[in-house]
């Protein structure tokens, strides 16, 4: 794992991770388009749980904020 990748420990864990739906709501996005972007290994980091795909809100927020204009 690079620095840049290793979670911080200073922040707390989210209370529940969000879904795809979830993720592609908050930002605005359809859900294909987050399949795509994990098919490419771009946008927010996934955490795979089972079969499922989940995010920690405080990456997916961080990672919006990081790609702002």
């Amino acid at each position: 794992m690079t620095r840049q990748q290793q979670p911080d420990s200073r922040r707390p864990f989210p209370p529940r991770l969000w879904n795809i739906r979830e993720t592609a709501d908050f930002l605005g996005v359809p859900v294909s388009r987050l399949y795509y972007w994990s098919y490419r290994c771009e946008g927010p980091r996934i955490l795979r749980v089972g079969r499922s795909l989940r995010y920690n809100p405080y990456e997916v927020i961080e990672w919006a904020t990081s790609r702002a204009a």
